[in-house]
């Protein structure tokens, strides 16, 4: 009787260490995978199509707490003004998606033009039917947008 509960409780203890691995690791991937919400993609195709100023008031701002406030419009402004530096918009990169809780999420992306980069933070919120944006950053330092690389500091540098 012994010799059954020796050898069981290794195995037992293996075979549930080996689920909460997978576990884990399945959880890691789904974040890795995290993708933007169609209301932001859509902000992008009408960037593409017309400029930043279409991109905020024809998508980033509709059905939000954006909608027609001063945010938006001042954000607008920002990016408008950026636009003859930056040359014509190329691309965009999400960098990272942070779930805040089950009805809000947070994604931060690298904006590409010609010469040079954008960096933006987009913190979106579960409405009745579909995500909307809540709130929006740009700004062409990294640093503003994602706060944990100023203090990560020179590491790695000599």
């Amino acid at each position: 009787m012994k010799l059954g509960i020796i050898v069981t409780r290794p195995v037992l203890t293996a075979c549930i260490g080996g689920a909460l691995f997978l576990f884990a690791s399945g959880v890691s991937l789904a974040r890795a995978d995290a993708s933007l919400p169609a209301i932001v993609e859509s902000g992008f195709e009408a960037w593409g199509k017309g400029g930043a100023v279409d991109a905020i008031l024809m998508s980033w701002e509709r059905g939000g707490l954006l909608e027609g406030s001063n945010k938006a419009a001042n954000q607008a402004r920002y990016l408008r003004n950026l636009g003859p530096s930056l040359g014509t918009y190329r691309s965009h990169e999400l960098i990272q998606g942070k779930p805040i809780s089950r009805s809000s999420q947070v994604f931060y992306l690298a904006i590409n033009f010609q010469r040079g980069v954008v960096y933006a933070r987009f913190l979106v919120y579960r409405g009745e039917r579909d995500w909307v944006v809540q709130n929006m950053d740009f700004n062409e330092r990294p640093e503003a947008i994602m706060p944990w690389l100023a203090l990560a500091g020179d590491q790695g540098q000599q």
